[in-house]
Parts: C-alpha cells; sequence; structure tokens
C-alpha cells in the first residue's frame, strides 16, 4: 500500500514539476522509476530496464519518420489547401469541413502536434476572411487533429494498440483501437452540428474566399501515393489474409506485417527518392520530447505495476456505483490530460486498469477504453494544453485584450464544454454497450 501511494505521488510530482520547471516529465518519471524501482520496490536494474517500452519507441519513432517527408515537402499541406478550395462554397457548415479535413490530414500521418499546426493557422485564417466562429474552428481542429490521429494505422491507434498488447486485453487489442477510432471520431461531429444549428454566432451560407492552391509536385504526389500504399498494407494485408486463408504466401505474409518496420521502410525509400529537399529537417521533425515523455512514464508505470498500484487504483474506482464508473472515468480522463498528456500519461496509466475495472464493474472494457480517450481529448483546447496554446498562438490576435478574451473562452467555456460532450456521449454509449 505505502509503495502505491509513493508511486501515485511520484507520478503527480512528475508532471508537476515538468510544469513548473519545463523539464520533459517523461525525464523526471524516469529518475522516480530508478530510485522508487530499485530502492524501494527492490527491482533489480535489469528488471527496471525490461520496463522500457521499446515498441512504444520505435512505434512513434518509425512512423514519424516517414510520415515527416509529407510535412517537410508539403503534401499535407497541399492536400488540406486543396480540400479548403474544393469546398469553399459550403460555408455554413466550414468548421464540420475543417473538422474532415484536419482528421484527413492527421490520419494520414501528421499526428496530433503537425495537423493542429498546419490546420490550426488555416482555420484562423478562415475566421478572419469569412464568419466562421473562432470556438467552432477551435473544436474542428482539436477534435479532428485527435480523431486521424486515432485512426488505427497512424500515430495514436498504433500507439493504443502496443499499450493494450501490455495488458490483460492483449487479445482485444484491435477491437479496442477500432472502437476508440470509431467512436472519437463520430462524436465529434454530433457535437459540432448542435453547435452549429445552436449557436447565434454560426456562419451564414456563402462562398469563402480561398485562393485556388497550386498544382501537386511530382514528389508531393509520390509521397501520397507511398502513404496510401502503407495504408493499405497495414490495414487489408491482415483482413485479406482472414478471407482468403487459402492463399498460403498471404496467411505466411500477414503475420509479420508490422507498421513500425513497414514506415522505416518506406523512410529509407522516401530518402533514395529525395522526396525532401532539406532530409535533416525529417529527422529533426521527429518528436523526441514525446518519445522520452511515453518512454520514461512507461517505465514508471512499469514499476507501479510491479507495485500493485495500478491494482490499487483499479479497486478505488471499482468501489463506486457501478452506474458512475464509466463517467468518472471520463472525467478522471479529462482532469488529467488539462495538466499532462494523453498519449504520455492518461493512457498509460489508466489502460491497465481497465481489466480490473471491467472485471468488477461488469462494464465492456471498450466502453471503458472509449469513456478515458474521449475524457482525455476532451479537455485538449484548454490554453495551457498542447492543443489550446497552439491554436491560441496560430490566433493571429494582435489585441491584447482580444488575445485575453480569446484565451478566457478557450479556458472557461470550451473546456468546461467539451467536458460535458464527453460525459454526455459516455452516458449515451452507456446503454450501446450494455
Amino acid at each position: 500500500m505505502t509503495d502505491a501511494i509513493l508511486i501515485i505521488l511520484a507520478i503527480a510530482l512528475s508532471i508537476y514539476l515538468g510544469e513548473v520547471f519545463n523539464i520533459n516529465t517523461g525525464l523526471v518519471a524516469l529518475a522516480f522509476a530508478y530510485l522508487i524501482g530499485c530502492f524501494v520496490v527492490n527491482m533489480s536494474v535489469d528488471d527496471l530496464l525490461a520496463t522500457f517500452p521499446t515498441q512504444l519507441f520505435l512505434v512513434i519513432f518509425a512512423v514519424s519518420l516517414f510520415f515527416n517527408f509529407a510535412v517537410v515537402n508539403g503534401t499535407l499541406n497541399k492536400v488540406a489547401s486543396w480540400l479548403l478550395y474544393k469546398f469553399r462554397r459550403f460555408n455554413f457548415f466550414l468548421p464540420l469541413l475543417v473538422y474532415f479535413i484536419t482528421a484527413l490530414v492527421s490520419g494520414l500521418g501528421a499526428g496530433f502536434f503537425t495537423s493542429v499546426a498546419i490546420m490550426g493557422a488555416m482555420a484562423m485564417v478562415l475566421c478572419r476572411s469569412s464568419d466562421m466562429n473562432r470556438m467552432h474552428a477551435s473544436f474542428a481542429v482539436g477534435l479532428g487533429s485527435l480523431s486521424g490521429a486515432n485512426f488505427m494505422p497512424s500515430a495514436h491507434g498504433v500507439l493504443f494498440k502496443s499499450l493494450f498488447l501490455q495488458t490483460k486485453l492483449a487479445g482485444q487489442a484491435d477491437s479496442l483501437v477500432t472502437n476508440i477510432f470509431v467512436v472519437s471520431f463520430v462524436y465529434p461531429i454530433i457535437v459540432l452540428l448542435i453547435m452549429l444549428f445552436t449557436s447565434k454566432h454560426a456562419g451564414k451560407k456563402g462562398t469563402v474566399d480561398v485562393k485556388k492552391p497550386e498544382a501537386f509536385s511530382s514528389k508531393q504526389k509520390v509521397n501520397l501515393w507511398l502513404i496510401i500504399l502503407l495504408m493499405v498494407l497495414v490495414l487489408f494485408t491482415p483482413a485479406l489474409a482472414k478471407f482468403l486463408p487459402h492463399v498460403h504466401w498471404l496467411a505466411k505474409v500477414a503475420p509479420h506485417i508490422d507498421i513500425s518496420f513497414l514506415a522505416i521502410v518506406f523512410s529509407i525509400l522516401a530518402y533514395l527518392l529525395k522526396l525532401a529537399d532539406k532530409p535533416d529537417e525529417v529527422l529533426k521533425r521527429v518528436p523526441w520530447d514525446t518519445i522520452w515523455l511515453v518512454s520514461g512514464v512507461g517505465m514508471l508505470i512499469g514499476v507501479a505495476v510491479k507495485a500493485g498500484t495500478i491494482d490499487l487504483l483499479a479497486s478505488l474506482i471499482s468501489h463506486f456505483p457501478s452506474i458512475l464508473v464509466p463517467v468518472l472515468c471520463c472525467i478522471i480522463a479529462g482532469i488529467m490530460s488539462i495538466f499532462s498528456s494523453t498519449l504520455g500519461v492518461v493512457a498509460p496509466l489508466m489502460f491497465p486498469m481497465i481489466y480490473g475495472i471491467a472485471q468488477s464493474s461488469g462494464w465492456s472494457p471498450s466502453l471503458l477504453a472509449v469513456a478515458i480517450i474521449i475524457g482525455a481529448q476532451s479537455t485538449t483546447l484548454a490554453p495551457f494544453s498542447t492543443g489550446g496554446s497552439l491554436i491560441l498562438g496560430e490566433s493571429g490576435i494582435e489585441d491584447p485584450v482580444e488575445q485575453r478574451h480569446f484565451y478566457n473562452d478557450l479556458l472557461y467555456k470550451a473546456t468546461p464544454l467539451g467536458m460535458g460532450y464527453a460525459v454526455a456521449a459516455t452516458i449515451v454509449l452507456m446503454f450501446i454497450y450494455r
């Protein structure tokens, strides 16, 4: 019990020290993992090293390396520009269009950070050139970048699966990740439609002033085809092997389809084809901060599992009335996400609890997993979270008073509203997954 409480305090202190002293939370967590693991829990150094999430490290590195080519050479930016141009006449539904484009850009490999950077800037420009509501645009970009990243072969989807494979739910990893993606993609559409039809400040019908973008360059076309090919291989090869079991070569190849190693192969191919004019920039854009955040916290979670902390937390949540458990998971994840990373802290901490909570509460593991993720992602617009701070920085507002007003809107309106929608979605899902 004492060890478990000590690790909970270490997780909270890692987040606090990381925020206050601008240190990567993962590095602080790594230090705590060593001190507590070796000198309190009596783990050997070899046992501690075994908790390093090698698979997660490789997944984030390889996937981001490959898709960085499309960022550096402007392929994803060009995709977004062309889609906005093609649908420029749908002014009223512009936030919904921004959502779909952001989700597509994110799902094609840009991931959360890059898609927010790309689409956040575009959306804020559109708010100034049209009458699109800035709050609606913020929701569209924030939720679109997250739902797209949750796509099974994309950054979050692959990471979520890797986390589930390390738990007692390993056999359900594929279905859990699919459920997370489907719900996190659909429910923002409903949220945006509600906002559009109930807001007095929704855009009017008409045409948005968007300039026609230049045509795709030859390198961008090749890059786009490489992305599509990778998606097809990862998504459809295992499915085809199940539908065509008599095709022996397909049955032999399918188990070896791995997005991490395929992404490395495709990255080498992209290097050989010189798809990036500045190849050094491709490696520099790898999210090393995120990699070390996930790795360090992952090791501390490994120590937590050894000390029984995860079981303790799961039992504490399970002591609440069963009817409240999914909503409680949603709210806890949302509150944690305001101050920490969904990928680096919330998912690694809460995913190992799902099996125990599901066993004691009777709720579906899929419902609990979905509740955790939509809860964690509902507070992405908090101005001191990554999504909110990026959108605030790209707002283009120069007047300090107006900038402060937008800050307050994100903090006091968008954040609680996002949490409220997530809780409502969780309640509805409780009837679906029952």
